[in-house]
C-alpha cells in the first residue's frame, strides 16, 4: 500500500509543480507583453506546459525525496494523509 501512496503523492506534487510553473510563465508573459490575445495564450501555455514538464522531470530525484518526507510526516496524521492520497 505504501508504494501506491507514494506514487499518488508523487503525481500530486509533480502536477502541482507543473501547474504553477506554467502559470508563472503565462503571467510573466502577460506582465512583459502587457496583454496577449487567444493565439498567443495558446502558444505560451503550450510552451509553458512542455517547459514545466521538462523541469519537473529534471528535478525528479528531489521530488521523490520530498514525497518520502511528506509521507513520513503524514504517517502521524492519518486523516490528512487519506484526504491527500485518496482524493487528489
Amino acid at each position: 500500500m505504501e508504494k501506491e501512496e507514494e506514487h499518488r503523492l508523487y503525481f500530486v506534487v509533480r502536477s502541482w509543480i507543473t501547474l504553477y510553473l506554467g502559470a508563472l510563465m503565462l503571467f510573466g508573459s502577460v506582465l512583459i507583453l502587457g496583454s496577449i490575445n487567444f493565439v498567443q495564450t495558446l502558444l505560451i501555455s503550450t510552451l509553458g506546459f512542455f517547459v514545466s514538464l521538462a523541469l519537473s522531470r529534471l528535478f525528479d530525484k528531489q521530488i521523490e525525496k520530498i514525497v518520502k518526507k511528506v509521507l513520513n510526516f503524514l504517517d502521524k496524521h492519518e486523516k490528512t494523509k487519506n484526504l491527500i492520497v485518496k482524493h487528489f
